[in-house]
C-alpha cells in the first residue's frame, strides 16, 4: 500500500476537515488512480499555510499516519478547488477519506508516492475494516 506526506495543517484539514484537494507539481501516477492510500502528517509545517481561522485546529499529529482516502483522480488547476486548490498546480482529489480513530506514530515520510512498511499497515489495519488493506 502506498502513503502521500502532507505537511500540517494540511494533513489535519483532509483527515478532520472539509480539504478534499491536494496540491502537487505533477499528476498522479496513471496506476494510482482509484487506488486507497494511507494520508501520513509529515514532520514539517507549512509556515505560508491560509490564516487560523480558515484550517481551524484540527489535530495536528506530525510524523504520523493519520488517515485514510482513495485517489479519485487530478487536474490542472483552472480556478477551482478554491480555497483548498492553489493556483499553477495539479489538484490531486481525494475522496472517502477516513481518519484514524489512533494515528500511527513514528512513521517517516518521503517525497511522492511512497510504500508503507508492513508493520505500519499492520498497525492501520488493526483500527480499521477496510479488506483493502
Amino acid at each position: 500500500m502506498r502513503a502521500l506526506t502532507i505537511r500540517q495543517p494540511w494533513a489535519g484539514a483532509i483527515a478532520h476537515g472539509p480539504k478534499r484537494i491536494e496540491n502537487r507539481t505533477r499528476p498522479i501516477p496513471q496506476a494510482h488512480v482509484g487506488t486507497t492510500v494511507l494520508i501520513h502528517a509529515g514532520i514539517a509545517e507549512d509556515k505560508n499555510a491560509l490564516p487560523a481561522d480558515m484550517v481551524r485546529q484540527w489535530p495536528r499529529h506530525f510524523g504520523a499516519i493519520i488517515a485514510v482516502a482513495t485517489l479519485a483522480g487530478c487536474h490542472q488547476d483552472q480556478k477551482c478547488c478554491r480555497p483548498w486548490g492553489f493556483p499553477d498546480t495539479w489538484h490531486w482529489r481525494l475522496d472517502d477519506v477516513r481518519a484514524l480513530t489512533h494515528p500511527v506514530l513514528g512513521v517517516r515520510g518521503q517525497l511522492g508516492l511512497w510504500t508503507v512498511p508492513d508493520d505500519v499497515l499492520a498497525a492501520v489495519h488493526a483500527q480499521t475494516t477496510l479488506e483493502a488493506l
